[in-house]
């Protein structure tokens, strides 16, 4: 696939945002949105299609693929996360329907985390209808925060990054839900070195 990035102004850097969601499922019971924020998409794109191959997840979504071999492969993400300036963020919403709504909170929440000032802020959402990309765009500028673009990624377009947030929804999803020590240590530990953070 070729590379989403673009030229940024001097002394303007450039932070990408993919995000994803889990739970509409459960009908509000449990909403998760995943954001994947990092400068370097490239590298990172480069970094997840090797890790895919290697641990055999493939292109699969989470909870379509292999337990084991989706763990290795966030598990190896995780791992290179710090050395990238990648950070990985996750929100929990329970009991809400609005579900663009709690996208947005989600999105504005990393935001926050991040402050990224004298930054031009590119939000990717998977799977987001063109009608919805200004109401987006809007909403988190009502909120102030800076974002240049949102930018729909379809669900069949070939985005590694977006498998990476599909990725850890689904782990939150998992370790929400259901008893999973190895899961629980991984998350536990990402939080700890900073590249892991539960808003």
């Amino acid at each position: 696939m070729g590379s989403n990035t673009k030229p940024v102004v001097a002394n303007q850097k450039r932070v990408d945002l993919y995000i994803d969601e889990s739970g509409q499922d459960t009908r509000g019971r449990l909403f998760i949105v995943a954001v994947v924020a990092v400068e370097d998409s490239d590298k990172l794109r480069q970094l997840c299609e090797s890790f895919e191959e290697t641990s055999g997840k493939r292109k699969k979504k989470w909870a379509s693929s292999e337990r084991s071999r989706r763990l290795d492969y966030l598990r190896a993400v995780i791992q290179k996360a710090a050395t990238l300036n990648v950070t990985l963020f996750y929100s929990v919403f329970r009991k809400r329907t609005d579900y663009d709504a709690a996208t947005i909170d989600g999105i504005a929440k990393a935001i926050l985390r991040l402050s990224p000032s004298n930054s031009h802020v590119y939000v990717y959402v998977d799977g987001l209808a063109k009608a919805k990309r200004s109401a987006y765009k809007t909403g988190l500028r009502q909120l102030g925060f800076p974002v240049k673009k949102v930018i729909r990624v379809s669900k069949d377009e070939n985005e590694p990054l977006i498998r990476l947030a599909d990725a850890l929804a689904g782990a939150a999803g998992e370790l929400l839900k259901h008893q999973a020590p190895d899961l629980e240590t991984l998350f536990s530990e990402a939080k700890q070195r900073g590249s892991l953070v539960e808003l």
